[in-house]
């Protein structure tokens, strides 16, 4: 079987440059049909190089970015490091680390075929 938490490493940089980034409308519908406010606590798993988790960030949001694969997780620290509401965390979907009831919402991007 495939080792899943480096599978993209060699892809880190491509991630980065050319990966489409979502729109600010996905949080203008978060924001109306979830009621998502500023002071929401998000987890975001599997947020390699932190596309999705800047769209929160963007947002005044805390988010705990969940990334196994150290590479991705790296570049996504980098390229999120102006951000002081980014907490960056080495573990997988079925072991976030993360308290019970300590977040508000989970989001994934294009990762949730892997867990």
């Amino acid at each position: 079987m495939e080792d899943i938490p480096t599978h993209f490493t060699p892809q880190v940089n491509n991630y980065i440059q050319y990966r489409p980034h979502y729109p600010q409308t996905l949080l203008e519908l978060l924001q109306r049909e979830c009621h998502l406010t500023q002071a929401q606590v998000i987890a975001d798993i599997g947020s390699g190089t932190g596309i999705l988790t800047e769209l929160f960030l963007k947002n005044d949001n805390q988010v705990f970015g969940i990334e196994p694969n150290p590479d991705m997780r790296a570049g996504g620290e980098y390229y999120l490091r102006a951000y002081p509401h980014f907490i960056s965390l080495a573990a997988t979907a079925e072991a976030t680390t993360l308290a019970e009831q300590s977040v508000d919402f989970v989001t994934v991007g294009q990762a949730f075929h892997w867990f």
